[in-house]
């Protein structure tokens, strides 16, 4: 039986876990009155998916590539995945990064032209993904205007403010649209939890995923051990609406109440 019936029992724990992975995917693409993108951004993450995406967006805009990703929580997983998956020889896995493994999936697998990738390889988490990314622009003497960032879908919305933060002072007015790619759902089949059919492979672990979720709702709140203006200042201000802090402290119980679950995924 799924790990995830080991959490959730009703369709109420399930509609709650839906209702923060919803705000956590945070979606933002541009309109068809919006400028033209100018590039797009991929951050790191061990879901093959949102790579893959990324290179269909950035083809259909004919615009630059930037993947970026050194060696991090994720590396450990994309390397599984990708190894899984028999998409690369192992000499273009072992002691990689994170970016220079997508990088060789989108030239060589996916097939978008070198000429047009940009490879970032220093950052370790979603703060370095922005502020190293960034300084690689700088290099490279490049300012886009209009850009699209793709992430683990429950990394979303964090990750799009980060990037806020980050281009707040640069020289450019840099306009960032968000992209999730999908949206992570569970459902119940036949007295199971499990993710929602349609959705994309390789997905979380059901553990790592509650860890996940959890996590990023403490780190966007605006408090003293958060992430926003009056905790760690890593990102700016996010308003968390009242139906999400509903649905966190109702998952929160859940999780408490069950003894292995506390330390494995509230921590």
């Amino acid at each position: 039986m799924s790990e995830f019936n080991a959490f959730l029992k009703t369709q109420n724990d399930i509609d709650a876990v839906n209702a923060i992975s919803a705000f956590l995917a945070f979606k933002d693409i541009p309109q068809a009155s919006s400028p033209p993108v100018d590039m797009v951004i991929h951050a790191g993450n061990a879901i093959l998916e949102t790579a893959q995406a990324a290179c269909k967006t950035a083809l259909e805009a004919n615009c630059p590539l930037l993947f970026s990703g050194g060696i991090g929580h994720s590396t450990t997983l994309l390397v599984e995945t990708v190894r899984a998956e028999t998409l690369l020889p192992e000499t273009h896995l072992e002691d990689r990064s994170e970016a220079e493994i997508f990088g060789t999936l989108a030239s060589e697998v996916w097939k978008f032209p070198r000429e047009k990738l940009i490879l970032e390889t220093r950052s370790a988490n979603c703060g370095e993904n922005a502020t190293f990314t960034k300084i690689r622009l700088t290099e490279l003497g490049l300012e886009p205007r209009t850009a699209i960032l793709f992430q683990d879908p429950v990394m979303q919305l964090r990750t799009f403010v980060t990037f806020q933060k980050a281009w707040q002072d640069a020289s450019c007015v840099t306009v960032f649209h968000s992209c999730p790619t999908f949206i992570p759902r569970l459902e119940m089949r036949d007295g199971i939890v499990t993710y929602a059919a349609g959705l994309p492979s390789g997905l979380w672990s059901p553990e790592r995923f509650m860890s996940l979720i959890m996590g990023e709702i403490a780190r966007l709140r605006d408090d003293e051990n958060g992430y926003g203006p009056r905790g760690r200042r890593f990102i700016p201000h996010v308003e968390i609406p009242s139906e999400i802090e509903v649905a966190y402290q109702h998952v929160h119980e859940l999780l408490k109440n069950h003894g292995n679950a506390k330390d494995r995924v509230l921590t």
